[in-house]
């Protein structure tokens, strides 16, 4: 932005409001076609509170610990710079109507979906998207020794997104997936759009009005804009646009910032390191050799769908985590070859400091097919929870404004009693499976001999979600089952604000899925 003429007005046929993992992979598929593309993002290249507006943003909610800067990432590449690579899809009970769950079920199926899963994975350079029992069988195991025992609990797995070009990152979303040859597509990055505006009824998009950090602002007229910004910023933005429509654009139903979700993460109990090491076998990572390509696949255990079903329950899983020491040999060699040490002489000392343990990492990584071994202090088993559709749990303006003078976002995030009672029935199934297994349960949470579900303390793990929900009628959604705004032409949403529930599964890959979808969706439109 600061190399365009202010005043400027830029005519595209497709604007993209964000560069995080929905805006590039939607920019994507549109590259060497003949539509024009201008993408735009408020950070730049590298983080810099010089160029963008913060993160920050109010709550007054359920207590959130996740930094802004995880939650909205202005930079290039969005949020997949604080991202963990985690991914799984959706499962099937994640898209019906549960009577149980109001406002539950999508407009579309899973089915509807599944070819996008696969694109999106070979986009992401992911292996096989196998997230259930049928995984072991992959892997070389046993399934039936490998599943789980305990009545009610289903096998389930994620798998992380590495980058390609260095396996010891995750996956960075960012200009190298729009390649140079992309002529049509032109990226303006410290450019924050400030407003949407439309046509005096509201019912069409005119322009977008985009400022720099430095004042300068400039106009964009496309065809259509997909806001791609995330969770909480799509929601923000079309309440902000709020000069001729003081309910913001496409909010008659005042249902934008509505529904917002998260993941609440909470602990079902630790092992002691020495412990640890037995459930570790059972639930420690697994490598996956496909196609001459290396896959992480971490194994867990969720509440089955017919367990949910007769028990009125959410779904939920809950999966291992290290907390490894502050000596750990393996994290101090990283350091040391990512030359990222900040005590070059304690990070040389600690990676040497127990051969035994390097040796047993390397014979597990090369003969076994799993995780290496790390030195931990402790091993946690934590969970995550989909959460019920509220519309008293939202987002909206605050009084306080942000550098350019917009009101940055409210908070006001519900956590309810059915998730509460979810992770207590997901508890009690994990601490008898392991006992089925000969394992030991682990050292439960205070809250769960007694049954104090209110005592349970989640954290939020920057996942908002449903802001902009999808579906068909318009006074139960945002957006259509296309993601476009209800009665706002030339307007879409992509992102996992358009989800109308969030299941337990991180949300990067259903997202990267849905971008794809929508842009097969826009070509047919020919926006040219």
């Amino acid at each position: 932005m600061r190399e365009v003429e202010p005043g400027t007005t830029l005519f595209t046929d497709l604007a993209i409001v964000g560069s995080g993992p929905a805006g590039l992979s939607l920019a994507h598929e549109f590259i060497g076609t003949h539509t024009r593309v201008v993408l735009l993002e408020s950070g730049g290249l590298n983080e810099s509170a010089a160029i963008a507006p913060s993160e920050k943003y109010e709550s007054t909610g359920a207590p959130r610990c996740m930094e802004p800067r995880k939650v909205r990432n202005r930079v290039f590449g969005g949020s997949s710079h604080t991202w963990s690579g985690k991914c799984r899809t959706f499962d099937e009970i994640d898209f019906e109507s549960r009577e149980w769950v109001p406002y539950s079920g999508w407009p579309i199926s899973r089915a509807d979906v599944l070819p996008y899963f696969d694109r999106a994975a070979a986009l992401m350079h992911l292996g096989p998207n196998v997230y259930d029992e049928a995984l072991w069988t992959l892997l070389g195991k046993d399934p039936p020794k490998s599943n789980p025992r305990h009545d009610g609990l289903d096998a389930c797995f994620w798998q992380f997104a590495r980058d390609p070009g260095n396996p010891m990152e995750f996956l960075r979303f960012g200009p190298h997936f729009l390649a140079r040859e992309a002529a049509n597509i032109q990226i303006l990055v410290n450019a924050t759009v400030t407003h949407i505006n439309t046509n005096p009824n509201g019912r069409k998009l005119v322009s977008l009005e985009v400022t720099s950090a430095h004042g300068r602002t400039v106009s964009i007229v496309p065809k259509v804009v997909v806001l791609a910004a995330g969770g909480i910023e799509n929601a923000r933005l079309l309440l902000a646009s709020n000069r001729l429509l003081p309910n913001g654009v496409g909010n008659d139903n005042d249902l934008v910032g509505r529904f917002l979700m998260d993941h609440p993460r909470t602990s079902l109990g630790e092992y002691a390191p020495r412990i640890g090491r037995l459930v570790e076998e059972r639930l420690g990572l697994f490598l996956l050799k496909h196609n001459g390509k290396n896959h992480f696949y971490s194994p867990g255990l969720a509440l089955s769908p017919a367990r949910q079903r007769g028990e009125h329950l959410l779904n939920c899983a809950a999966y291992l985590s290290e907390h490894r020491a502050e000596d750990d040999p393996w994290d101090a060699m990283k350091r040391l070859y990512k030359r990222q040490s900040q005590n070059y002489l304690r990070d040389s000392i600690s990676a040497f400091s127990d051969p035994r343990l390097l040796m047993s990492g390397i014979c597990r990584r090369v003969m076994g097919g799993r995780n290496i071994t790390h030195k931990l202090d402790r091993l946690a088993v934590d969970c995550l929870v989909e959460q019920v559709p509220d519309p008293e749990s939202r987002i909206t303006l605050s009084e306080r404004r942000d550098e350019l003078g917009l009101s940055i976002a409210h908070l006001q995030w519900k956590i309810s009693e059915l998730e509460r009672r979810t992770v207590a029935a997901l508890a009690h199934a994990f601490a008898g499976e392991m006992i089925s297994l000969g394992l030991p349960s682990p050292t439960p949470p205070d809250w769960l001999p007694g049954g104090d579900l209110d005592a349970i303390e989640f954290t939020d793990t920057a996942h908002p979600t449903g802001t902009t929900r999808m579906d068909e009628d318009p006074s139960r959604g945002v957006v259509d089952r296309n993601c476009q705004l209800h009665g706002v032409g030339g307007v879409f949403i992509a992102g996992s604000s358009v989800f109308p529930t969030a299941s337990h599964a991180n949300p990067t890959l259903t997202i990267v899925a849905m971008a794809l979808r929508l842009a097969d969706h826009l070509k047919d439109a020919d926006l040219r």
